[in-house]
């Protein structure tokens, strides 16, 4: 069996003086280290692993522990790298992590061969594909049952982590989705009146008919799907969807910003159906705060981003979709890998 590479030392930037206390997201002041881009390595409490998840698992268990979690990530993603300098460096949010969990970093490109809870031998690479961990920073979650908890798919502030942890320990994920959780968690927001506000220069306006399913659309579909007093939401309104060049390309979309609490407004989704925003994004599970879902011109879900994320991994997207590369590549980290490389040779 191929052993992990050696965990390299890890370093958090600093927080802010007195952030918490004000009261503020910690992602508000947070940078990326030096260059604006990432480096990601393991901080070196994670654990070195011979990548046989069953011997991971007994050993948790042996050691008192719920289960194991595995942070599939990639060496330049500036989400796994704040996933990494922010939540898993907070002093809480670390010691309940390592109470709990053995944490495994796992590339999304590595060809280490690894054995999955079921004693399958293959290869990272073709793990992470059969778990459809299409983005990084992804966690998967396993309890020492030998069961997958949780897939939890980008970046997570400290304060919304510590809500999945409770998510787990409190066993919902048996009897409820984890949106449902956080939402009736946050009761406050669920009940705010604040209206959404939309930028219509780059969003068509009501009513909305989506539907695709009986003739295909002349271009692909993007719609928004945020709510009001969310500091996530705002950052992505600000950071992003002022983004000159998302804007650009957004205009090659026909793009749908909608309130994922909205009850009232009644829409045509992509496959004909009549619903509200709030049960298309119930019927599209989405977890996130934020989520941004992309439709090709017949009206099938072709990439989404339910996360948290920032103006290069949305322009990223933009384009996977606007060249069709999901046909060719069901990962846009790896199309985005393999351009990278074909311009590199052309350079050459």
């Amino acid at each position: 069996m191929s052993r992990n590479p050696a965990v390299a030392v890890f370093v958090a930037w600093t927080i802010v003086a007195g952030h918490a206390a004000l009261g503020a997201d910690i992602m508000d002041s947070y940078r990326i280290g030096p260059g604006g881009k990432a480096n990601v390595s393991y901080p070196p409490w994670f654990k070195e692993s011979f990548l046989d998840l069953r011997t991971d698992l007994a050993e948790a268990q042996r050691a008192g522990k719920r289960g194991i979690i595995l942070f599939i990530s990639a060496k330049n993603c500036n989400h796994c790298q704040a996933f990494l300098d922010t939540t898993l460096a907070d002093p809480e949010t670390n010691a309940r992590v390592r109470k709990q969990y053995d944490v495994i970093g796992l590339d999304i490109f590595s060809d280490l061969e690894m054995t999955d809870i079921h004693g399958a031998t293959r290869t990272v690479v073709d793990f992470v594909a059969a778990q459809r961990a299409r983005l990084t920073p992804t966690l998967l979650i396993y309890g020492v049952e030998k069961a997958r908890l949780l897939k939890l798919v980008g970046f997570y502030p400290p304060q919304k982590f510590n809500q999945v942890l409770d998510y787990i320990e409190g066993g919902h994920y048996g009897n409820e989705t984890l949106r449902d959780f956080l939402r009736r968690s946050q009761p406050t927001a669920e009940s705010a009146s604040t209206a959404l506000a939309v930028d219509y220069e780059i969003f068509t306006r009501p009513p909305y008919t989506l539907n695709r399913s009986r003739v295909p659309a002349e271009r692909p579909l993007l719609v928004v799907f945020d709510r009001a007093d969310c500091r996530a939401c705002d950052r992505f309104r600000a950071k992003v969807l002022q983004d000159p060049e998302v804007r650009r390309m957004m205009s090659a979309f026909d793009a749908v910003h909608l309130d994922s609490t909205d009850e009232k407004t009644s829409l045509i989704s992509p496959d004909g159906h009549r619903l509200s925003p709030k049960q298309w994004a119930d019927i599209l599970q989405l977890e996130y705060d934020i989520a941004t879902v992309f439709f090709d011109e017949s009206g099938h879900e072709v990439h989404r981003l339910d996360s948290e994320s920032g103006p290069s991994r949305v322009r990223s997207s933009l384009e996977y979709v606007l060249e069709k590369a999901y046909r060719d590549h069901d990962n846009m980290q790896r199309w985005r890998r393999d351009q990278h490389r074909r311009q590199a040779a052309g350079a050459g």
